[in-house]
């Protein structure tokens, strides 16, 4: 059995080819490396020369191909990378070292400390950084480049997450659903190069795309910690009523007449609904938490 298994999807990459030799003399031979391609047969077939096992991907997305990948490795240490030859393979190197030093459970390619020139958009860039700063609140988990194409995870943190069906948030989708779960989410500082060939194979419409991660961030949230959704709305509602409730105090000390009964009404109303959705926050996380518990000891 081999101890690290890598998993690179691809769509008519050339740099593949190139990548999985590198990857060999990095990590070392005795490596198992699944391709799991989306190309046509010709292509498919080319990638026989590679001497890695070839999946061919049944669904769309890089997070559904990566799974598959998983899904059918055998090491006791998983990885990922893009087959585009764009993140320097010795992050692949240092999360390994992480995860065998037992520092952590998940580890990610931080991409942003070191991008060569003409590699990353600054939109791209931005819109990342946006997201990686979500999840960091969301999850108490300092991350920076949650949107990178490398990973290294720990085989007993997958495996309690491999019946998950992907959701469209690419690598993101690993670094959600083990962090919900308490896992340790880490980074490694790596380089990110200019794509040699091609251009990229991420879906052209990269502010929906955006939305859609940033969407999955909190779904997740709402529904894992609802302490913190339901409790940040119920603290909007709280402040606004208050801030609508000093306002009719204020008026009736200048005036000595109480005349907006219905924006005091309001203003109740609002702190009453705040004070709900705390609780109701509040119960349904004490839920989610017996319950963690009682899967534990199931």
């Amino acid at each position: 059995m081999p101890k690290i298994s890598i998993v690179i999807p691809t769509i008519d990459e050339e740099s593949v080819f190139r990548l999985v030799k590198d990857l060999r003399k990095a990590v070392g031979k005795d490596i198992e490396i699944i391709i799991v391609d989306k190309s046509g047969s010709e292509f498919f077939s080319r990638l026989k020369s590679t001497g890695a096992v070839l999946i061919k991907q049944k669904d769309k997305g890089v997070e559904n191909a990566i799974m598959q990948g998983l899904r059918a490795a055998h090491g006791e240490i998983l990885a990922s990378i893009d087959g585009d030859a764009t993140h320097d393979i010795e992050g692949i190197v240092k999360g390994i070292h992480m995860i065998e030093s037992n520092r952590a459970d998940l580890v990610l390619g931080n991409r942003l400390n070191n991008l060569e020139p003409g590699s990353m958009s600054k939109y791209i860039t931005i819109g990342n950084s946006g997201l990686s700063w979500m999840f960091s609140v969301l999850y108490h988990t300092k991350v920076h480049d949650v949107l990178t194409g490398l990973f290294v995870v720990k085989r007993s943190a997958f495996d309690d997450i491999r019946d998950v069906d992907p959701y469209r948030a690419g690598i993101s989708f690993f670094a959600i659903e083990l962090a919900r779960l308490g896992y340790r989410v880490r980074e490694v500082d790596i380089r990110y190069y200019k794509r040699a060939h091609g251009k990229s194979k991420l879906t052209r419409l990269k502010l929906a795309y955006g939305i859609n991660v940033a969407s999955h961030l909190i779904r997740q949230i709402r529904d894992y910690s609802p302490l913190l959704i339901f409790g940040g709305i119920g603290a909007i509602f709280i402040v606004i009523g208050a801030l609508l409730g000093l306002s009719v105090i204020l008026q009736f000390l200048n005036s000595g007449v109480f005349v907006t009964t219905g924006r005091a009404l309001i203003a109740f109303m609002l702190v009453v609904v705040g004070f709900l959705f705390f609780v109701a926050g509040l119960i349904l996380d004490v839920l989610l938490e017996i319950e963690k518990k009682l899967n534990k000891k199931g």
